[in-house]
């Protein structure tokens, strides 16, 4: 009984000295209902009022030190009671209690305050507690935040077949009977023209001599010939650009087709393969990318409308609580997190002062939120806000508002130049990931560079057979006639 009899007295205590506060507030509010714009902006003109600020770096910042202020909140608040020509006293709110969110501040010693001269989310929850805001100063619609993308260097085992990949197994293993077929078809069909593949098997046989070696060789030379007459008709086509059987014509535009298509279609394929799957990209790129990986999300849980977000729209996915924005980024680093959930305007600023330049936003906006200055629309908030809000418009207007946007949330110039660096990185093509057709053609090369020397070896022997084989006979010849 004692105790509520001491809050009750406390609680009447409060409300006089709070009435006596703010005895100018009925009055002023009621004659500023006429006022024009101008009017409105100085209608606290000579008046001083208390405004409370929670410490939240980057956006309101307090020195203990110096007991001084700053931050973009502070700053933006700064200029609005310049134009207003009024005087303002800033109160330091501590953080909420273990368990509570920043609600239990905004209802409790908000109510106590002129008005919230640091931001707060603009929602319904809130303004039901008669809570009204002013025109936007931020955006906090939530995004996420997470590492920038590096380099990463790939296995070169790993990419060296990579030039195969834009076709499946079974696709190559058709493309390969379809040359084959093409050119047993077609000499068949159009003997004429197959002909100039077989005038060099046939050389070759003649060369070779007789016997059954030299069937085999020549029969390996014919099944090349057809190969190679084949793979030509994949790229250049030239032996049958003048083709003499109308069946070998009608082949022929069919399988020019064919090929045109695999053709373009191979071309879009490793393109997709070398440049944009071995580029150095985050693993998380949206919400989705997130709860598939099954990595948690670092959110300041502390506020009441993060926590009605996740509820709705992504109730499986596992959070990491944080106090601050601050604790965010290393949260990411230390691998607490796969990415933060944090206000766009929140990310923005934190990518500025992050000197490492090893953070990104990613995706598109998962809500739409703005953040503003507040006040209780109960006890005469309403008033002071409408002269804020005037203020704050013209401010807008002017492009002042944005310029002192930008200047929080310039990208340091070292940051830019490292992103552009690391982007034309990954836009090059790199020699592993097309090593491995270098390294085929090269053994196919020296395959080639081999038979080519045996049989100039071949061929250098013949004569020097033929010249002993000569002097046998005409020794024989002289033995004969002795």
């Amino acid at each position: 009984m004692a105790v509520c009899l001491r809050t009750l007295v406390l609680f009447v205590t409060f409300s006089a000295c709070l009435g006596a506060l703010r005895d100018w507030c009925p009055e002023q509010q009621e004659a500023s209902n006429g006022f024009n714009t101008t009017q409105l902006q100085l209608a606290l003109s000579g008046k001083k009022i208390t405004c409370g600020a929670v410490v939240y770096p980057p956006f309101s910042i307090y020195n203990e030190e110096t007991g001084q202020w700053s931050g973009f909140d502070i700053e933006l608040f700064a200029e609005v009671a310049r134009r207003g020509n009024f005087e303002y006293e800033i109160v330091k709110i501590g953080n909420p209690p273990e368990g509570e969110t920043y609600d239990y501040i905004l209802y409790g010693v908000g109510r106590e305050m002129d008005m919230m001269c640091s931001w707060w989310g603009e929602t319904a929850a809130r303004k039901r507690r008669s809570f009204d805001f002013t025109i936007p100063t931020i955006d906090t619609s939530f995004i996420l935040a997470t590492p920038a993308p590096r380099p990463t260097q790939v296995p070169f085992k790993e990419q060296f077949w990579t030039f195969l990949k834009p076709f499946s197994r079974d696709l190559w293993l058709v493309l390969l009977f379809g040359v084959l077929f093409s050119s047993i078809f077609l000499y068949i069909v159009d003997p004429k023209t197959a002909a100039v593949y077989q005038e060099g098997s046939e050389e070759a046989g003649r060369e070779e001599g007789t016997g059954v070696l030299a069937a085999l060789r020549s029969s390996a030379n014919a099944v090349s010939n057809l190969f190679y007459q084949g793979w030509v008709l994949c790229t250049v086509q030239d032996p049958y650009k003048n083709a003499n059987s109308p069946w070998s014509k009608l082949y022929l535009m069919s399988w020019t087709g064919v090929i045109i298509v695999l053709l373009a279609a191979y071309t879009a394929q490793l393109t997709t393969f070398l440049i944009i799957e071995l580029q150095s990209i985050s693993s998380i790129n949206n919400l989705d990318d997130l709860l598939r990986s099954g990595k948690p999300a670092c959110a300041m849980t502390g506020i009441s409308f993060v926590n009605t977000f996740l509820k709705n729209s992504a109730p499986s996915l596992p959070v990491v609580p944080i106090k601050n924005i601050e604790e965010a980024f290393p949260a990411i680093r230390q691998g607490r997190c796969g990415a933060a959930l944090l206000g766009k305007s929140e990310v923005e600023l934190m990518i500025a002062g992050n000197e490492q330049c090893d953070m990104r936003m990613v995706g598109s906006s998962l809500n739409f939120l703005a953040g503003a200055f507040a006040a209780d629309s109960s006890n005469c908030g309403l008033f002071v806000l409408r002269v804020a809000d005037a203020i704050l418009q013209a401010i807008r207007e002017e492009g002042m508002m944005e310029e002192m946007w930008e200047g929080y949330t310039e990208v340091p110039s070292g940051c830019l130049s490292a992103s552009g660096t690391e982007e034309e990185k990954d836009q090059a093509l790199s020699l592993e990931a097309v090593g491995g057709l270098f390294i085929i053609h090269a053994a196919v090369a020296f395959v080639a560079i081999l038979g080519f020397s045996l049989q100039q070896y071949q061929k250098g022997k013949k004569p020097a057979q033929i010249a002993e084989l000569k002097g046998n006979l005409e020794s024989k010849e002289l033995r004969v006639s002795c």
